[in-house]
C-alpha cells in the first residue's frame, strides 16, 4: 500500500510539473505573438527627406576655432539615404583670413561626405576680389566641384575665367585658392593683355 502510495505521489508530481511547464510555455508563446512585428521586420529605407530649412546659413569651423566657410542658401534638405544635402540657390563664402576670399553662387547645390565635397549646378559663378597677394579672380560654368577643406575646387565641363585683366576658356579646370595654382585641361583659348611698360 505504502509503495502504491509513492508510486500516485510521484506520478502526480510529474503530472504537476509538466501542468507547469505547459502553463509557462503558453505564456512565453503569448508574449512573444502578441509582440509587435514592427520590431520583428526589418526596417524600410527612408527615401524621402526627414527635414529641411529655409533661409538658413551654416558655418564650419577649424580645428582651432576659428570660422573656415559658411555656405547658405533658400532652402536646405537633407536625404537621410545617404546624408546628403540638397541647397536651393547655394552661396559659398570662404572666411579663412589667411587665404584671399572667394564667394561662389550657383542655382542648386548638393553638400557630401561630411561636408567635405559641395557640389555646384547651374549658373555657377565664383568671385573672388583683388588683393595685395592675389588677382582678382572669376569663373562661370555650369558645374563645380568644391572641396573646402583643402580650398580647391575642380570642373570637367566648360570654364570661363577672367584673371586679373587676363581671360581664358577651356574644358575641365583645377584651381587652389591657397596656393594661387590654375590648371586647364583642354581646348584652352586665352587672351593675355600686353604688359605695361
Amino acid at each position: 500500500m505504502k509503495n502504491l502510495r509513492s508510486t500516485y505521489r510521484l506520478r502526480f508530481i510529474l503530472l504537476l510539473v509538466l501542468f507547469v511547464m505547459a502553463a509557462l510555455g503558453s505564456i512565453w508563446m503569448v508574449q512573444v505573438m502578441n509582440r509587435d512585428t514592427d520590431e520583428l521586420l526589418p526596417k524600410p529605407t527612408r527615401v524621402e527627406p526627414d527635414y529641411y530649412v529655409e533661409k538658413f546659413n551654416y558655418v564650419q569651423m577649424s580645428p582651432t576655432g576659428q570660422p573656415r566657410y559658411n555656405i547658405s542658401g533658400d532652402l536646405l534638405t537633407h536625404n537621410p539615404v545617404d546624408d546628403s544635402f540638397d541647397i536651393q540657390k547655394p552661396v559659398v563664402h570662404s572666411l579663412d583670413q589667411e587665404k584671399p576670399p572667394m564667394t561662389l553662387r550657383a542655382d542648386r547645390g548638393r553638400v557630401e561626405d561630411d561636408n567635405s565635397k559641395v557640389h555646384l549646378y547651374g549658373n555657377v559663378n565664383a568671385d573672388r576680389p583683388k588683393t595685395v597677394i592675389a588677382e582678382k579672380f572669376h569663373l562661370k560654368s555650369e558645374y563645380l566641384l568644391l572641396l573646402p577643406d583643402d580650398d580647391v575646387m575642380q570642373t570637367d565641363l566648360p570654364v570661363d575665367l577672367t584673371l586679373g585683366q587676363s581671360t581664358l576658356q577651356g574644358t575641365g579646370m583645377s584651381f587652389n585658392n591657397s596656393t594661387r595654382v590654375l590648371k586647364m585641361f583642354s581646348n584652352v583659348h586665352d587672351v593675355f593683355p600686353p604688359k605695361a611698360r
